[in-house]
């Protein structure tokens, strides 16, 4: 026996051991909140193996062309402003237009016609000219920046959705398009259903909005929204969504509060226990948007010293803290509002010049677990970044665990029945040889799921599916190497020159099977989804463990027991 002999064996023996660790939690169906075992990680289950949640979430285009419309309109307010050009812009009313084209009005001179045309061409290239007449130009976006824009915010929505659901801590999401206004969403192992729905779905719109109280009282506001409600008979009840109802009020409110404002609220919950009630508190907001979440760059919990309550704190870029310094500082004394998805979360008054970029959002009047899990996931929402559009839930379907046990059961016993006979033959055929055959594909097995463990990778049918062509490649690699050793044999070969070149005249053949199915994989791990990657990973990870054990294992093994014998060994079990 060499050197090289044993280096090979220790070898050997510690990625066993090391594999052995990895699975062990799993083969034992360990407790890993309760066990004591140093190694505290388990193989991910697919939704179709474990359960979870299934969703189908729809875009809400109609929005997105809405508010780039509307800052289309203040962008060219602004242009017309600058140039002295006097004009009148708005956006149609959906009744006017289709809610998927909106259009924008704007009313001049006649003899101003054709330089506004130019600063549409030269500034805002993503409008087009849809109607014309004396003095008045009606404008929508092209078809080709809707189609840019739809294209983009899908693939932003999954982006952001991946993110949040990262930090949320699922493993090995599945997040798809589906036509070209859908995202599906597979959840596997969730439980918590609601708060997954409720943190996938939020914008997490993060506004600061100066409070107009210079223009109008904050009881002046609330008496209009009193009389309102009371002659429009518009109420709110807890469920519906409160957007709506705050949009409806607004247009209601059109004429009655000063321009360029709008209505907010601060909702804040009863006290009582497990009362759902929540007094609004409304304020007069001006509409524009002094700074968004696009300059957000981190948010963290915090805890109040003085009454330990959870608080989130959030920094902004260099960009939002140089905005954030020089706009509390012309506003000493006014009151800002701090909005999120267009609530209220708090209204402070600016006593003095913020520098450095950092703030706080104060939550609402929650309690212990529920207090703190709401600073968590805002945290996360405003982390993961802001979604592009608004999310529908057009479909939703848990799958249990039970139906993902069933395939469990199923699969392993179809496993343990194929492998009993596989076994079986092999020993049968090549009897001594049979079991070192045998050997190598357990390990092959083995190590699949110990790489499964260690990359965090997802199993899912399609995967075991994977692991069953693998142990099918790598029965046929032993075939080949055994088949190579009685040709040697019956040419009348020494027992160890016939195992020597057995092994070497069938690497070639093993190697270049394994090497095409490597392509075939990594085609489909590069342009497959959902469950096909994941049967390209478990077979790409076949690949490279049935040729270690198919190869070095049972190369080893034969090397030891030739190597072993005192005498020359003149026949062989094969």
């Amino acid at each position: 026996m060499n050197r090289a002999w044993w280096i090979k064996l220790v070898l050997l023996v510690t990625f066993v051991v090391g594999a052995g660790v990895y699975v062990y939690p799993t083969l034992a169906r360990l407790d890993l909140d309760k066990t004591g075992f140093p190694f505290k990680k388990k193989v991910n289950l697919g939704l179709d193996l474990q359960g979870g949640l299934y969703m189908v979430l729809g875009v809400d285009f109609n929005k997105v062309f809405k508010e780039i419309l509307e800052r289309q309109v203040a962008s060219l307010k602004d242009t017309l402003k600058v140039r002295n050009i006097s004009a009148q812009v708005q956006r149609l009313d959906s009744s006017e237009a289709s809610p998927d084209d909106p259009r924008i009005v704007v009313t001049l001179e006649p003899s101003k016609q054709e330089e506004l045309q130019g600063i549409i061409k030269r500034d805002l290239w993503n409008l087009r000219l849809t109607q014309q007449d004396a003095g008045r130009l009606e404008f929508g976006l092209s078809r080709e920046y809707r189609s840019e824009v739809k294209e983009r915010t899908i693939t932003q929505s999954i982006e952001v959705i991946r993110n949040r659901i990262d930090e949320f801590g699922v493993s090995e999401p599945v997040i798809t398009s589906q036509g070209n206004d859908r995202v599906v969403v597979e959840l596997p192992g969730i439980r918590e259903v609601e708060r997954a729905k409720n943190l996938i779905g939020r914008t997490a719109k993060l506004e600061f909005r100066l409070v107009a109280d210079k223009l109008m009282e904050q009881g002046q506001v609330a008496s209009i929204v009193e009389k309102i409600e009371r002659s429009q008979k518009l109420t709110y009840n807890e469920g519906e969504k409160f957007s709506d109802y705050v949009q409806r009020l607004n247009e209601l409110a059109k004429g009655k509060i000063p321009e360029g404002t709008q209505i907010a609220f601060e909702r804040i919950k009863s006290a009582g226990a497990g009362s759902a009630d929540a007094s609004r508190i409304p304020h007069l907001l001006h509409s524009k948007t002094e700074i968004s979440g696009e300059d957000l760059q981190d948010a963290n919990i915090q805890f109040d010293p003085e009454n330990q309550r959870p608080n989130v704190s959030f920094k902004l870029t260099p960009r939002g803290a140089e905005l954030f310094d020089q706009f509390t500082g012309n506003h000493i004394g006014e009151r800002l509002a701090i909005v999120l998805d267009n609530i209220v979360h708090s209204a402070p008054v600016i006593q003095s010049r913020i520098g450095g970029g950092n703030g706080q959002i104060t939550l609402g009047q929650g309690m212990g677990d529920e207090l703190m899990k709401e600073a968590k996931d805002l945290a996360i929402v405003l982390r993961a970044g802001a979604l592009p559009a608004q999310l529908e839930f057009m479909e939703q379907r848990v799958i249990g665990p039970s139906l993902g046990q069933d395939s469990i059961e199923k699969g392993t016993r179809a496993g343990v029945v194929g492998c009993f006979l596989i076994f079986a033959f092999m020993i049968f055929y090549y009897r001594a040889s049979g079991v070192v055959a045998v050997a190598s594909l357990m390990l092959n097995a083995l190590f699949i799921l110990a790489i499964l463990i260690g990359i965090d990778a997802t199993l899912t049918l399609p995967g075991i599916a994977g692991i069953a062509l693998t142990v099918g490649m790598a029965v046929d690699s032993n075939v080949i190497i055994f088949e190579r050793i009685r040709d040697e044999l019956l040419e009348g070969k020494p027992v160890m020159a016939a195992v020597e070149n057995g092994f070497s005249k069938a690497f070639s053949c093993i190697f270049d099977a394994n090497i095409t199915h490597g392509i075939v994989a990594t085609i489909l791990l590069n342009f497959g989804t959902g469950p096909i990657r994941g049967f390209a990973v478990t077979l790409l990870i076949g690949i490279f463990t049935t040729l270690f054990c198919a190869v070095t294992f049972c190369k080893l093994v034969f090397d030891g027991y030739l190597g072993l014998s005192k005498k020359q060994i003149k026949r062989l079990s094969i």
